[in-house]
């Protein structure tokens, strides 16, 4: 805690400067990759990153103000805002120590169906289960984190070895084409893939202070990279719902712990916020729609391709906005579609799974209304099960 104490002067003279040199508007724009696509020697570059950052204490630091903060930011419409303001206060740190640092995002919908076998928690990146205990490979095996007391890395799989099914890209894509509104948008994300990829991996990131795991930042890094692409469909100054005091949120909304608006968040390469994510969307209102994953393997049929050879009334209710904004070549997993691949059914692939449900626990510990989490579940599995009734086969 001595540690964090002595950083918060450090901390707000810092941020006091970064938000006078963000007001000149910003001089380069950082890209956020797909962690899969980042190099060893990328990988390795940023790995060094987070164990300076840890060695000054900045993993206990932000910890702590995720504990500290996290009844107002979760629940709530600041969720989006706040995260991608923390988001960009842990980036701009990294870039102090190395220039180029850039938070990568895990593509968790493309891993939905089995968890545990990803990639990104090799011993290579991130490292796996600890069952319960430390976790002893990855980039942070053998750290000792500070927060809330001194610890190990804790990891510990809701399944024991494995981890219940997470939420289909399908899925994902269906909410962010039903939801016009933050609120409607912010509730299904945050009570399904954002709770299940927490409670799949357990240990530091089923807790309060989650942000010490890397996982966490890689997992925020992908919701407000969804948040960026629903934006880019039309929503891009859309904030509405409540803040963590009950009041209507809005543009004017001050976000907790920074005090800054809302609304300095929603325009991503001005103000602070001097990133984008590789592959994102133009920021226009009559955006087509972009695929929010990309197969680990490439398929004779592209899932744009294949949510087509649905029956239209399917289309209608899960995909409303296909029809009116045709995915086109160029966007993030977008392939070539032509009219007359629109009708051809896909012959490999599988049924969706249903996803694991938010514990009574996890509801209880971020206070949430049940009867909504319970009414999203239900959507959540009557999709899959309306999908696989018709015959759809996932690549993933």
């Amino acid at each position: 805690m001595n540690v964090v104490l002595g950083l918060l002067g450090l901390a707000s003279a810092y941020l006091l400067a970064g938000i006078a040199e963000a007001q000149g508007g910003c001089s380069r724009i950082t890209v956020r990759r797909d962690i899969m696509s980042l190099s060893p020697p990328e990988w390795d570059r940023i790995a060094n990153v987070l164990r300076r950052m840890d060695a000054d204490g900045w993993f206990e630091y932000y910890a702590n103000i995720h504990n500290g903060e996290f009844n107002n930011i979760h629940g709530n419409d600041n969720f989006f805002p706040f995260h991608r303001r923390l988001l960009r206060d842990f980036e701009e740190v990294g870039q102090r120590y190395d220039s180029e640092f850039a938070i990568p995002f895990w593509d968790e919908m493309r891993d939905s169906r089995n968890p545990a076998g990803s990639p990104v928690l090799s011993p290579r990146l991130l490292g796996g289960n600890g069952f319960g205990g430390c976790v002893r490979d990855g980039v942070q095996a053998g750290w000792s984190l500070g927060f809330p007391n001194r610890h190990c890395l804790v990891r510990s799989y809701d399944r024991g070895g494995q981890m219940q099914s997470w939420y289909s890209p399908e899925y994902i894509y269906s909410i962010m084409q039903r939801y016009n509104d933050m609120h409607g948008f912010r509730e299904h994300i945050e009570f399904s893939l954002h709770g299940s990829v927490h409670l799949g991996m357990g240990g530091d990131m089923g807790t309060y202070w989650s942000a010490n795991d890397f996982a966490f930042w890689l997992h925020h890094a992908n919701l407000d990279r969804l948040w960026s692409e629903w934006q880019s469909w039309g929503h891009g100054s859309t904030m509405d719902g409540v803040n963590h005091f009950g009041w209507p949120m809005s543009l004017g909304s001050a976000m907790p712990h920074y005090g800054e608006p809302a609304g300095s968040t929603v325009n991503l390469g001005s103000g602070r916020m001097c990133f984008q994510y590789a592959g994102g969307s133009r920021r226009r209102s009559d955006a087509a729609l972009s695929f929010v994953s990309t197969p680990a393997e490439s398929s004779a049929l592209a899932p744009e391709t294949r949510l087509w050879s649905l029956p239209q009334e399917l289309r209608r209710k899960w995909f409303p906005r296909m029809t009116e904004h045709p995915v086109q070549p160029g966007n993030t997993g977008a392939r070539n579609i032509t009219k007359s691949s629109h009708a051809i059914p896909p012959t490999t692939g599988k049924p969706l799974a249903r996803p694991g449900a938010l514990t009574e626990m996890w509801i209880m510990m971020h206070g949430f209304n049940r009867t909504t989490v319970a009414n999203i579940m239900h959507e959540a599995c009557q999709f899959v099960d309306e999908m696989n009734a018709a015959k759809y086969l996932s690549p993933y």
